[in-house]
C-alpha cells in the first residue's frame, strides 16, 4: 500500500487501531464465556457424583476444584489487561 499524504498515514493508522479494538472486545467476550462455563461443568460433575454415589471428597475433588478456580481468576485478570488495553486505544492515556 502507497502512502501519499499525512491524510493517508492518520487513515491507516486510524483504520489499525479501529482493528485492534474489534481484537481486543471479541477476546473479552470469549473470555466472559469462562466462568459460566466452568461452574456448568462443576456443577455437572457434582450432579455426577452425587447421582453416582461419589459423595466423599478425595484430594483429587479438591484439586479440580482449584484449578477451576485458578482457570477463572487468570480469566479475570486478563480481562483486565485487555480492558486496560482498549481504554487506553479508546480514550488514550
Amino acid at each position: 500500500m502507497k502512502l501519499n499524504s499525512i491524510e493517508d498515514v492518520k487513515a491507516l493508522t486510524e483504520y489499525q487501531k479501529i482493528d485492534q479494538i474489534q481484537r481486543i472486545e471479541k477476546k473479552i467476550h470469549r473470555l466472559s464465556f469462562v466462568p459460566a462455563s466452568i461452574c456448568a461443568i462443576l456443577i455437572s460433575w457434582a450432579f455426577w457424583g452425587m447421582w453416582f454415589g461419589q459423595s466423599t471428597w478425595s484430594p483429587m475433588n479438591i484439586v479440580l476444584i482449584a484449578i477451576a478456580l485458578g482457570s477463572i481468576g487468570h480469566s479475570n485478570v486478563q480481562r483486565t489487561d485487555l480492558l486496560r488495553q482498549l481504554f487506553e486505544l479508546k480514550y488514550g492515556q
